[in-house]
C-alpha cells in the first residue's frame, strides 16, 4: 500500500540529509541531495525526485550510503528510488495525475479536464512571459506538501516515457570543443578566496541543480579565469549531462552570427536565415556568452540579444555571461543592463601575493608532471610569485619561461638566479611594476567620475563629490605605501581622523552594497594595484 506524501516524508529526508552532511561527502553530492524533492513512501522505499538527469545518475550511484542514512533516520530499513521528470513533463504533471485518478469518469468529464489543461498552460505561459526577472526555479519542502503525490503507476509511466523519448537533434550552433579548451575544467581551475564564490556558482549552474543564478554574470579583469570557468561549465555539461544543449560564444562570434544571417537574408530577399538563427538560439538549454561588453556598440545585435535573453529565461533556460566590468559599468541600454543584472553577479578579484604563490607552485608542479625539464627551488618559486603581476594567464607563462631558462642553464652546468627571474618579470609586467602615487590615484578618479582636482580635494560636501572623494582616499591607502597623514596632506590637508573615517565608510558601506563593492574592485584593478 502506498502512503500518501506528507510532512513525514519531508522530515525524514531532512533528517537523513543532516546525517549525510556530517559525513565526508562531496559538496556536489550534498547540493544535489538538498535540491531533491521527497515524493512518497512505497513498500519501505522512499521515492525522491532529482533536479536533473545527471543528478539522478550521481545519486543512484551513492544509493547505499544514502539508504544507510535513511534507515538510521527512520529506525528501520528503508530503500531509495530516484526519479527525474524533464521540464516538459513537470509542467503537465498535475493534469496527468488528475487524468489517472479519473479514468473511470465519462468522456464529458475528460473533455472538461483537457479544456482546463489548455487554459492552465496558456496562463502559465503568460505568467512566465510577465515574470522574466523572477523566474521560479525550485520547489521547497513546504510547497511540496500541496502537490499531488506520486504512485508506482506514475513512476513506471515516467520511466517508460523517458526510455522511448526521441533523442534531440544536435543544434547546428553547438560546435565540438577544441583540444585546448577541453583542458579548461573545474579540476584544473585553481581555487582561492579571490574566485571561490564565482567557482561555486559556476558549479551550481553546471550541475543543473537550480536556476536561482539566472543569469549568472561573472566579471573581472582579463586573465583572472573567467573564460576558464565558462569553458568548465561547457565541458562539464558536455561530459556529464549531454541531454542539455550548451552553447559557448564570445561576443564577436555572437555578432557575426547575427550580421551574417542578416546579410544572407538581404541576398535572398527573405528572412529564412534569420528565422533559422533565431530558432537555433531558442533551442539552447545553456547559453554562455563571453566578453559580453563587446556587443554594446552593435545596436541591432543588442536587440537580438535582448529578444534571445527574454525568450530563454522565460522558458527556464540558463544564461551565463562574462565581462571585464560589472553590469552597471557596461554602458548598455537600461533594459539590457537591468536584465543581465537581475540574476547573480560575482567578481573574480586580482590575486594576492598568497594566491600568486599557490598559482606558481601549482603551475610548476603541472609542468613537471607533463615532463618539463629544469628545476626551480622553493626560494625561486617564492621570488617568481613576488615578481608576478595580476594576470593569471601571464603568471602561468612566466613560470613556464623560468622553467625553460632553468633547463637551459642546467644544460650548461649553471643555475638560474633571481636576477634572471627579475629580468623576465620586468619584460612581462613593465606597467604593473611602476610605482603608483597618490597623484596617480587622484587623476584616475577625476577621469572616472568626471570631476576637477579642485572639487576632489576641496571642502565642498555635495553628495556627488563625497563618493569619489571617499573612494580616492580609500584607493590611495590600497595601492600606495603612504601613511594616513601623507594621504591627508594630498587631500587638502585633511586630518588623520578624517582620512580614517573615509576609509572606514567605504569598507563598511561596500560590505552591504554589492554594486559599490564591484565598483571598488573594478577601480582597484584598473589602476593596477
Amino acid at each position: 500500500m502506498t502512503v500518501p506524501a506528507t510532512s513525514e516524508e519531508m522530515l525524514l529526508w531532512e533528517d537523513a540529509f543532516d546525517i549525510l552532511s556530517s559525513q565526508d561527502l562531496s559538496e556536489q553530492l550534498l547540493s544535489m541531495l538538498k535540491a531533491c524533492n521527497p515524493q512518497e513512501i512505497f513498500e519501505n522505499t522512499l521515492v525522491v525526485e532529482a533536479p536533473s538527469g545527471f543528478a539522478q545518475h550521481i545519486i543512484e550511484g551513492e544509493a547505499e550510503i544514502i539508504e544507510g542514512a535513511l534507515s538510521k533516520a527512520a529506525f528501520q530499513p528503508l530503500h531509495l528510488e530516484v526519479i527525474y521528470k524533464p521540464r516538459q513533463e513537470k509542467e503537465v504533471k498535475e493534469t496527468q495525475n488528475d487524468q489517472i485518478k479519473n479514468t473511470t469518469q465519462t468522456s464529458q468529464k475528460t473533455s472538461s479536464i483537457q479544456k482546463k489543461e489548455t487554459q492552465n498552460t496558456n496562463q502559465a505561459k503568460a505568467e512566465k512571459k510577465k515574470g522574466v526577472e523572477k523566474t521560479k526555479t525550485s520547489i521547497s519542502f513546504q510547497e511540496l506538501s500541496s502537490l499531488p503525490s506520486l504512485n508506482k503507476k506514475n513512476s513506471a509511466q515516467s520511466s517508460s516515457q523517458k526510455t522511448t523519448q526521441v533523442k534531440r537533434v544536435k543544434n547546428p550552433l553547438v560546435e565540438e570543443v577544441s583540444e585546448y579548451d577541453a583542458l579548461l575544467t573545474f579540476d584544473t581551475f585553481v581555487e582561492a578566496d579571490e574566485n571561490r564564490f564565482a567557482l561555486q556558482a559556476a558549479k551550481q549552474v553546471a550541475n543543473g541543480i537550480s536556476q536561482q543564478f539566472n543569469p549568472l554574470f561573472i566579471h573581472g579583469s582579463s586573465g583572472l579565469g573567467k573564460t576558464h570557468l565558462l569553458r568548465a561549465i561547457q565541458n562539464y555539461i558536455g561530459t556529464n549531462d549531454s541531454e542539455r544543449q550548451c552553447l559557448y560564444r564570445i561576443a564577436s562570434d555572437f555578432i557575426s552570427d547575427y550580421t551574417n544571417a542578416m546579410k544572407e537574408n538581404k541576398k535572398r530577399d527573405d528572412n529564412v536565415v534569420g528565422e533559422n538563427l533565431k530558432q537555433n538560439y531558442h533551442n539552447i538549454d545553456v547559453l554562455i556568452l563571453d566578453d559580453i561588453q563587446n556587443i554594446r556598440k552593435a545596436q541591432h545585435t543588442m536587440d537580438f540579444f535582448f529578444e534571445t535573453f527574454e525568450y530563454l529565461v522565460s522558458q527556464g533556460k540558463q544564461i551565463v555571461l562574462a565581462a571585464d566590468e560589472p553590469p552597471s559599468n557596461l554602458g548598455m541600454p537600461e533594459r539590457i543592463e537591468s536584465r543581465i543584472g537581475s540574476g547573480l553577479s560575482v567578481s573574480i578579484e586580482t590575486p594576492t601575493l598568497e594566491f600568486k604563490r599557490v598559482l606558481v607552485t601549482t603551475f610548476y608542479d603541472r609542468f613537471k608532471k607533463e615532463g618539463a625539464t629544469g628545476t626551480l627551488t622553493e626560494d625561486d618559486l617564492i621570488y617568481i610569485a613576488e615578481q608576478s603581476g595580476g594576470n593569471i594567464r601571464t603568471i602561468r607563462a612566466f613560470v613556464q619561461e623560468c622553467l625553460f631558462k632553468a633547463s637551459q642553464y642546467e644544460a650548461l652546468g649553471e643555475e638560474i638566479t633571481q636576477t634572471d627571474i627579475a629580468k623576465c618579470a620586468s619584460e612581462r609586467w613593465q606597467k604593473e611594476g611602476r610605482i603608483i602615487t597618490i597623484d596617480d590615484v587622484q587623476k584616475f578618479i577625476q577621469k572616472q567620475f568626471n570631476i576637477s582636482r579642485a572639487d576632489l580635494i576641496g571642502s565642498k560636501r555635495n553628495a556627488e563629490l563625497k563618493l569619489p572623494r571617499h573612494i580616492a582616499i580609500w584607493l590611495s591607502r590600497e595601492v600606495t605605501d603612504q601613511t594616513l597623514e601623507e594621504i591627508g596632506k594630498h587631500f587638502g590637508g585633511r586630518s588623520h581622523a578624517t582620512i580614517k573615517h573615509s576609509i572606514a565608510w567605504v569598507e563598511e558601506t561596500s560590505e552591504n552594497d554589492r554594486v559599490l563593492y564591484d565598483r571598488l574592485q573594478y577601480l582597484r584593478e584598473r589602476i593596477g594595484g
